[in-house]
């Protein structure tokens, strides 16, 4: 009886193993969160990788396609973009551009499939980032996998197409490699890692965002430093001496690498609009409203595209990271605070949340008083992406507690005890809402406008506070959906928790389920956001504006009115058109100055559109400095001739609109606009005759001065060291022989010498040449170029020159291959 009680034994033990042999998915799980991580977003982008379509984020319409299509077609790599804003510098941000990795993939494939193909690869690798991080931490595979896919699709990297925004998307994507690197490097105590973090983050730099980079790799020295102190026992003097020699060289490795994009920058700082501290109301301005918290767990309270109705101008994202990883993250702050890396997250989400939401609270005056780069830049609540992987972080490590490692709880009954109180106030506190809100729609919708009103008619003013408040009654049914909706999601959730608890499924199935739940969720959120237009050639297609101005051959520049809708856009550029207006997102600020659009960075020119008689200076010198931007054309709106049927002031405004344009003559009207021929330009280069010298906002007060005429005297900002000049000879027009980005050839004839001016903006890496010699370039009328000729027959060559940009490049190239080569040999020798 004994033995075949044994024997019994035996067989159930066997039966239990072969129960227990993990199926072919778990074997293969590593191969197969991969692929999944690489299919999850070709999926959601397939449908513009033909070239019938493109991604129509805004930003990417507005500007992002046309340079990257002018770019393209250029016979050299451009470093002066001469066709917006009178001229700006490629590298004039601490972004790649045209030097990117993945923008030399345009030269085989169109750009805009090419922006579909970096979103991809860039959710590819947020997920396979997150991953191997939280792997590496010692996470299950399983957690890691759930992990991935929901950080995949947090709303600060899965709305970014909205905008056309690859660049934010880099950013926030390559985070979690970032810190893999880092965490690696440290716990193998291997040089390979950190240098491999050089690349990683050289890398991101080329392709990214620069203040979300900044903010990535405060974070990451703040977690070395939570590495140094967690692990203190663990450390000797020599690790530490060690990590940072190691931590040093790989700085120095990536601002080496990074030297071609910020050697030019530094070359030319002060030059451009942004980069330049503007005070704490800018620095804290575009922050996340506190009143948006709400969104996190009920998405769309505060309204979607449309209908949003926050205290920001607009918003085109969320800040949405799915319930899943908000509720794990409850749990794990609450019953498993004591693992490793809790305190930590918890502590970082909470001081990267306070620094989202700006000036609502005193601690962004701390970080902008005390951190270097804080005061040069603003919207504060792009940091929200590490709240986000905080989030995602702590919600794996309560899936790995819960639901992959349950037997290993000391205390299971108290788990599972606060488990069901957390739970039933989690569901009962979402159903209640629900309730109150759908029994009292009408009262809460008038107590939200009445609470809110007052603060947005500060903020915006009545006009643009009424439409806000019109919207918080448009989308209350939507914020009414959301409630039940989350309370559906979170019912799942707990529901896939109490299982894993109770261990009823094997744990590839819990992983499974997870992520489905996590997809949709976040999923139908995000495709709101993924914006679709037609193919370039049809969405910039030539209007009849385009096609009368293209008929002229000659060097000049349009001016778009505001009642144009390309004044702010690149669609003229997309035809080789010069503007002085369009899209860019760091135009030179003595231009803007000239133009009077102050310290804005959009085409906002108040100095060369006035109605008469709103000023008593502005009514003449608009027409001075329309004149001196080589401007030919202006494109304004169709003004009717009967103006009986409109209301006074819509009449007083179209008289003076024909007032302004009675200077110019009508030279075709077409289906949208009018174009009006400016007789009184001044040629893109001439030659004077006179000079004065005068310093910085002093000229613009001689310029717009009756007195001054721009084509007898140009005002310099230094005394020349010239002589032989006459005063009052008439000025002499130079032929324009070539005209490209990095070039511009004129020849002239000249009886008599003086200062060849060239209507395009000034930088120092211009440098000019007179029939092959070197001459100084001076600072012309604020924001042009001039150099002095003297009488006869010359030709005067202006090339952008950048010595920061060659010198960089060197620097660069050279980094790049020698840090390639100690990668092989790092990894050969295991060092």
């Amino acid at each position: 009886m004994g033995k075949k009680k044994k024997k019994r034994k035996i067989k159930n033990k066997k039966e239990t193993t072969v129960s227990a042999e993990p199926f072919f998915i778990e074997k293969q799980w590593d191969k197969i969160i991969i692929i999944l991580l690489f299919l999850l977003p070709l999926l959601y982008f397939a449908s513009f990788l033909n070239s019938n379509k493109m991604i129509g984020g805004s930003d990417y319409l507005n500007g992002g396609y046309p340079f990257e299509a002018w770019t393209v077609e250029q016979p050299e790599m451009p470093l002066w973009y001469p066709h917006v804003f009178g001229g700006v510098p490629v590298l004039g941000s601490p972004v790649g551009g045209p030097l990117a990795p993945l923008a030399q993939l345009r030269v085989f494939i169109p750009p805009h499939v090419v922006l579909a193909l970096t979103f991809i690869i860039f959710f590819f690798l947020a997920g396979l980032g997150t991953y191997l991080y939280l792997k590496e931490i010692g996470l299950s595979q399983y957690s890691a996998a759930v992990g991935a896919v929901i950080y995949q699709f947090i709303g600060n990297l899965a709305t970014t197409p909205m905008a056309g925004h690859a660049g934010r998307a880099a950013s926030v994507a390559m985070f979690p490699l970032l810190i893999f690197f880092i965490h690696r490097g440290l716990r193998t105590k291997k040089i390979l890692f950190f240098l491999l973090f050089s690349f990683a983050a050289a890398f991101t730099f080329y392709e990214g965002h620069f203040q979300i980079t900044y903010y990535s790799l405060l974070f990451i020295l703040c977690y070395v430093l939570y590495y140094f102190i967690s692990r203190r026992k663990e450390l000797s003097k020599k690790d530490y001496f060690r990590f940072v020699g190691y931590g040093v060289f790989s700085i120095a490795v990536l601002c080496l690498l990074m030297a071609a994009v910020w050697l030019p920058v530094l070359g030319g700082l002060g030059i451009v609009a942004r980069g330049v501290e503007r005070g704490y109301e800018y620095a804290v301005s575009w922050a996340m409203p506190p009143l948006e918290l709400i969104d996190l767990v009920i998405p769309g309270y505060s309204g979607i595209l449309d209908n949003y109705w926050g205290f920001n101008t607009f918003k085109i994202h969320l800040e949405y990271f799915g319930l899943l990883a908000l509720i794990l993250s409850v749990f794990t702050i609450i019953l498993f605070w004591k693992k490793r890396y809790v305190k930590f997250y918890t502590i970082a989400s909470l001081i990267a949340l306070l620094v989202a939401l700006g000036g609502a609270t005193p601690v962004f005056r701390i970080f902008y008083t005390l951190v270097p780069g804080f005061k040069l830049t603003r919207a504060p609540s792009l940091i929200f992406y590490l709240v986000s992987f905080a989030f995602v972080v702590l919600g794996t490590i309560g899936f790995d507690n819960l639901i992959v490692h349950p037997d290993k709880i000391k205390n299971r009954k108290f788990v599972q005890r606060n488990f069901l109180i957390i739970s039933g106030i989690i569901a009962g506190a979402l159903l209640i809402t629900g309730l109150i809100c759908a029994a009292g729609s009408d009262s809460i919708v008038t107590s939200m406008q009445q609470s809110f009103g007052s603060q947005l008619i500060n903020q915006w003013g009545k006009r643009a506070a009424e439409m806000k408040l019109m919207l918080i009654s448009k989308n209350f049914p939507n914020f009414l959906m959301g409630i039940w909706r989350s309370l559906l999601f979170s019912v799942m959730i707990l529901a896939v928790v109490f299982l894993g608890l109770n261990k009823r499924l094997r744990l590839w199935n819990f992983a499974v389920i997870a992520i489905i739940i996590t997809l949709f969720d976040q999923l139908p959120l995000m495709r709101k956001f993924l914006p679709s237009a037609p193919a370039p050639a049809k969405y910039y297609a030539a209007d009849d504006v385009v096609r009368f101005i293209k008929k002229d051959k000659a060097v000049f520049r349009v001016f778009p009115t505001l009642y144009c809708e390309h004044a702010r856009d690149l669609y003229f550029l997309y035809h080789d058109i010069q503007s002085v207006g369009g899209y860019i997102p760091n135009p030179i600020q003595r231009y803007q100055d000239f133009i009077g659009a102050g310290t804005s960075v959009m085409f906002s020119p108040a100095n060369l559109f006035t109605l008469p008689g709103q000023t008593d200076s502005t009514d003449r010198f608009c027409y001075k400095f329309i004149n001196m931007l080589n401007i030919k054309y202006i494109i304004g709106p169709i003004l009717p001739e009967d103006i009986s049927r409109y209301d006074p002031q819509s009449q007083q405004t179209i008289i003076g609109l024909r007032e302004y344009f009675s200077e110019f003559n009508l030279v075709f009207r077409g289906r949208q606009y009018s174009v009006y021929r400016n007789s009184g330009f001044l040629p893109r280069a001439y030659l004077v005759s006179d000079y004065l010298v005068a310093k910085d906002s002093a000229i613009l007060d001689i310029l717009k001065s009756p007195e001054y005429e721009p084509e007898a005297t140009v005002i310099l900002e230094k005394e020349p060291s010239v002589s032989g000049l006459k005063r009052g000879l008439p000025m002499v027009p130079a032929e324009i022989i070539k005209y490209s980005a990095n070039e511009v050839v004129c020849g002239i004839e000249t009886p008599y010498p003086g200062f060849l001016v060239l209507a395009d903006n000034w930088h120092p890496d211009w440098k000019v040449f007179v029939d092959g010699k070197e001459q100084e370039l001076y600072r012309a009328d604020y924001t042009f170029r001039a150099v002095h000729v003297p009488a006869g027959d010359h030709e005067v060559v202006f090339k952008y020159i950048s010595p920061y940009f060659n010198i960089g490049s060197v620097i660069s190239i050279i980094t790049l291959v020698l840090s390639v080569l100690l990668c092989i040999a790092a990894i050969k020798l295991r060092l």
